[in-house]
């Protein structure tokens, strides 16, 4: 049930970031100082969650949420050292349509996440 509840946690940490933390940020800040926000936060985003999936993967005893927390806490990792060093990269060299092509992968790759957490969540539920 633990599990459940953290799961939830971080499902609610990715809408949360996504949909108040960023635009407030972009919306607010002047463009460079968002960049230098967002390229602090997303190292400790993928941190944390990185951490919060895999504690979730080894107290799960539901089917569905077990891999899907393991993957998660994968992805996030691959992120962190992947992706996210891409898509600064990109910016800071000026590669605009490379940086646009990156970042869509990044948010489909979250929004992936947040499919494969709802759907555990949501279905796992029954058990409870």
């Amino acid at each position: 049930m633990f599990s459940m509840l953290i799961a939830a946690a971080i499902l609610g940490i990715m809408l949360f970031v996504s949909l108040v933390v960023l635009p407030v940020a972009f919306g607010k800040l002047p463009k460079d100082q968002a960049g230098v926000f967002v390229r602090k936060l997303f190292p400790i985003y993928h941190g944390v969650l990185f951490l919060a999936s895999q504690i979730t993967g080894f107290l799960a005893i539901t089917p569905h949420l077990r891999p899907v927390a393991f993957i998660a806490g994968f992805i996030f990792a691959l992120h962190f050292v992947f992706l996210t060093p891409a898509v600064n990269r990109a910016s800071d060299m000026g590669e605009t349509a490379r940086f646009k092509k990156l970042h869509t992968l990044s948010v489909i790759v979250n929004l992936v996440v947040m499919g494969l957490f709802a759907f555990a969540l949501c279905v796992d539920a029954c058990y409870f």
